[in-house]
């Protein structure tokens, strides 16, 4: 299970951003932080059943990184990637509905240079990374994680057909494929 969580004093945008991220992550929950320092939010995520932590990091009140921590050996530790979000659109913000619920999530490299990127992020979300040809037969229910849809770098979640939009489109400014490490705030 994967929860997610923010830094201290998330902003309303920042909410709608992990609500949204929330409804097509299947499987996931909300720690919500509050005063709590770093230490015992991972551990009230690790008694909640959650084995891996997406931190969503606030710029100019607005998401700024999406970061990963994973739980092994009695020890939470940074996991690759660490992505800096240049913008996010938010589905409330688009002429797209709410999403239908999403019973399965799948990362669709859309490029062919995008390839270990997808691979990476598919890894850090324990979903299958797929092939174009596979997806004709996903079921209705399934999310679809786009990743590099086009030159501006981008990242967004849409059915199996590609109509419709389920979650937020990303805009990303730096995709590392290494893990953020302690050195910055969260």
């Amino acid at each position: 299970m994967i929860a997610i969580g923010t830094t201290r004093k998330p902003t309303q945008r920042i909410r709608s951003f992990i609500k949204e991220l929330r409804r097509v992550i299947p499987g996931s929950i909300r720690i919500t932080r509050g005063k709590q320092g770093f230490v015992e939010f991972c551990d009230a995520a690790y008694a909640s059943g959650a084995t891996r932590i997406l931190l969503v990091g606030a710029f100019h009140g607005n998401p700024g990184r999406l970061g990963f921590l994973d739980y092994s050996e009695d020890a939470w530790n940074f996991y690759p990637p660490t992505i800096i979000i240049k913008s996010a659109q938010l589905l409330r913000e688009t002429q797209y509905n709410s999403p239908r619920n999403i019973k399965k999530l799948v990362v669709l490299p859309d490029l062919t240079h995008d390839q270990s990127k997808a691979a990476l992020l598919a890894k850090a979300l324990n979903v299958p990374c797929i092939n174009r040809d596979t997806l004709p037969q996903l079921s209705t229910n399934t999310g679809v994680l786009r990743v590099g849809i086009s030159q501006y770098k981008a990242m967004d979640f849409v059915s199996p057909d590609e109509t419709q939009l389920l979650g937020p489109a990303i805009k990303v400014k730096h995709f590392l494929t290494r893990p953020m490490g302690e050195q910055k705030r969260w």
